[in-house]
């Protein structure tokens, strides 16, 4: 069995630790980013700087032009991006239809190119409520197809999904991560809102294991 892996990096705090958990367990590993037309691209940019100073291969495939089969997300719009928890129900106007079926299946391809056995994801138990490409049965049926739409079956592995946050938060500071190097907030501001339910969900994940968020929040967050 090859110990190459892919994994979707997004720059956020999940697919960050996933990327170091991958490498604490010696694979090899390439890391995959998407520009699918989200509304800024700090987390890119935060996820380019760390493969490079873990000198990790790392692509950022352009998919910008599948836009208009992935709209209606807050997260690809000008619409106000919700503010509360992700419990809530005006937090599924930050879903973008389809999109880990898309990019899975992409990285499922990748995969097959460089001769990685797996693709990882950061889904995790805190997505299960408006996500339903973040949930179990999901997963379970990615897998299935994946392993058998090539020659080489690659499997989909989400290593967090029966995991909250502050759990996944607790692994990452146990392997000495500097969360500083991530980006969560769904504003590219210049400081995180504090707000969203990116934000807030980080901020629960970091009063659970008794820290400060290291990253800036505007006034008053």
């Amino acid at each position: 069995m090859t110990d190459t892996v892919v994994v979707i990096y997004s720059g956020g705090m999940d697919s960050f630790t996933l990327l170091h958990r991958a490498r604490a367990q010696g694979l090899r590993v390439h890391a995959l980013s998407f520009n699918y037309g989200q509304r800024h691209v700090r987390e890119l940019d935060v996820a380019r700087s760390v493969s490079a100073a873990l000198d990790i291969p790392h692509k950022v495939i352009d998919i910008r032009a599948m836009s208009e089969v992935m709209s209606g997300s807050a997260l690809t719009s000008d619409s106000e991006i919700p503010e509360g928890h992700y419990e809530e129900e005006s937090m599924k106007a930050t879903v973008v239809p389809n999109r880990n079926m898309i990019l899975l299946s992409l990285a499922t391809g990748y995969a097959v190119t460089v001769n990685a056995g797996a693709v990882w994801y950061g889904a995790h138990g805190g997505d299960h409520a408006i996500y339903p490409d973040c949930r179990p049965e999901f997963v379970e049926k990615m897998d299935a197809v994946c392993r058998v739409a090539n020659y080489e079956p690659v499997g989909i592995e989400a290593p967090f999904m029966h995991m909250t946050k502050g759990e996944i938060l607790a692994e990452g500071l146990k392997l000495g991560l500097n969360y500083a190097q991530t980006w969560t907030c769904y504003n590219g501001r210049e400081k995180a809102c504090g707000l969203c339910g990116s934000c807030v969900e980080r901020l629960e994940a970091f009063s659970e294991n008794g820290l400060a968020d290291p990253l800036a929040y505007e006034a008053g967050r």
